[in-house]
Formats: structure tokens, C-alpha cells, sequence
């Protein structure tokens, strides 16, 4: 815990469960790609975006895969 009075513990805490929530959206956004039946250099392309921006790549990433796959079943 910090030791600054002005800040709570809760405040602490909720950074903690925010930056443990981004690291396994990125983690699970990367086995998805790693999964999938992308080419290679589209493969490295997803996954430095995933890397640099990995709240947006990662949203970006399932909502592209989730409307390939719909593409595919029809």
C-alpha cells in the first residue's frame, strides 16, 4: 500500500484489478491470434497493434474475429 495519505487503499486497489484486466485481455487476445488461421506477416501485424495498444487492439482484434468466423459459417 502506498504510503501517501491522501490516496485510499481502495484507490490502490482498483489500479491493480484495472492493469490485471488489461494484461489478461492482451494475454487472451494474443492466444486468439496465435489460434487463428491468419498468414503470418498479418499475424505479426495483430499482434504488435495488440502489443502497443492493448486495450483498443484487443477489442478490435475479437470483433474482427468474431465477424470473420460469422463470415465463414454463412
Amino acid at each position: 500500500m502506498s504510503g501517501n495519505p491522501l490516496l485510499p487503499a481502495w484507490y490502490d486497489f482498483a489500479w491493480t484489478a484495472i492493469v490485471i484486466v488489461v494484461i489478461g485481455l492482451a494475454i487472451w487476445s494474443l492466444v486468439s491470434l496465435t489460434r487463428s488461421k491468419v498468414d503470418a506477416p498479418t499475424k505479426l501485424a495483430w499482434a504488435v497493434f495488440i502489443i502497443v495498444a492493448p486495450i483498443l487492439g484487443s477489442v478490435v482484434w475479437l470483433v474482427h474475429r468474431r465477424n470473420r468466423r460469422a463470415e465463414l459459417a454463412r
